[in-house]
């Protein structure tokens, strides 16, 4: 039988097939010879398919359209819905952020009982679908009504980032860095950190971006013997970086003046609700759930809103 070719492109590739765009419109199911995505060939059908009548023909090209456009819509709505990474933001409240591979916000959950109370005085379905960027701006104005970010200076933020590949979740932690730098009174701390890391923090109870920093704080520790990951993991961002900053001056708690230059340092202006922790917190599962009991930390005395803190 008399063959002619037929000009197409190679749209998609399923494992032995490939799915080609004719010149005129239809899609085609072929043979995958090592096509490519994109990829120019050429087709060979039969004569008397090579030429349909002109009705066959724009019903085949409209028949190919409507398929192609339910491909990509179905495709991109499912790919746009799929977890691809998280971010995490903690002060004392602690948030976490599912995003999808655009890095908009796909779900918003509370890590300890000070993220419900921010999470209950923000529209979250509002927020969904929006640059995790956006998201987070609107968490930190939140916090700041709130009374969670109070002082002038000194407001620690840590935020971890994680994401699909290295390269990208670095630019997402340096992106956000950038923009809560902006705000003069914030010291912002923002890291990249594994899948591996965000799943070893839920084990924990606790965000990736608290972890680091308690981690960071246990390997300044001058006694690690006498060091309690739980207990630190409940308490505010800032006692943790304070400490670790005492830690690394080589301090000692005996010194003259030692407790109560500490405490105005380290204790803040956050407020600290009774329930800040349970001692038994909801079981999450990985990325969007937690779990591990916590020790209930009963916090220090807190000096009024404005007092002087320790550069």
């Amino acid at each position: 039988m008399k063959q002619e070719n037929i000009s197409a492109v190679i749209v998609e590739i399923r494992g032995r097939n490939a799915a080609a765009l004719t010149s005129d419109g239809a899609f085609l199911r072929v043979q995958n010879d090592r096509y490519e995505v994109g990829q120019q060939v050429l087709l060979a059908q039969p004569a008397e398919t090579a030429q349909p009548a002109r009705k066959r023909m724009r019903l085949t090209a409209y028949a190919g359209m409507v398929a192609g456009f339910l491909l990509l819509i179905l495709g991109g709505f499912k790919g746009y819905t799929t977890p691809a990474g998280v971010i995490s933001l903690d002060v004392n409240p602690s948030i976490e952020y599912s995003i999808n591979i655009f890095d908009r916000v796909l779900d918003i959950s509370a890590v300890n009982d000070d993220g419900e109370l921010i999470l209950a005085s923000m529209d979250e379905n509002a927020l969904r679908y929006h640059s995790v960027d956006e998201v987070v701006n609107a968490t930190i104005l939140a916090l700041r009504e709130s009374g969670y970010l109070a002082d002038s200076t000194g407001n620690n933020v840590v935020i971890a980032s994680s994401s699909y590949d290295t390269r990208h979740t670095e630019r997402i932690a340096e992106r956000l860095r950038i923009l809560l730098g902006a705000y003069g009174d914030l010291a912002v701390l923002s890291v990249p950190v594994t899948r591996g890391e965000v799943e070893s923090a839920h084990e924990r109870g606790t965000s990736a971006g608290k972890l680091y920093i308690v981690e960071e704080l246990e390997d300044s520790w001058t006694d690690t013997e006498d060091f309690d990951a739980d207990d630190w993991i409940v308490r505010p961002v800032r006692e943790i970086i304070r400490e670790t900053e005492w830690q690394r001056e080589g301090r000692d708690e005996d010194d003259e003046g030692y407790e109560d230059e500490y405490r105005s340092t380290t204790s803040s202006p956050y407020k600290t609700p009774e329930s800040q922790q349970s001692s038994n917190p909801e079981e999450y599962q990985q990325y969007q759930k937690y779990g591990s009991d916590e020790s209930e930390y009963e916090p220090s005395e807190t000096p009024e809103h404005g007092e002087s803190e320790r550069d």
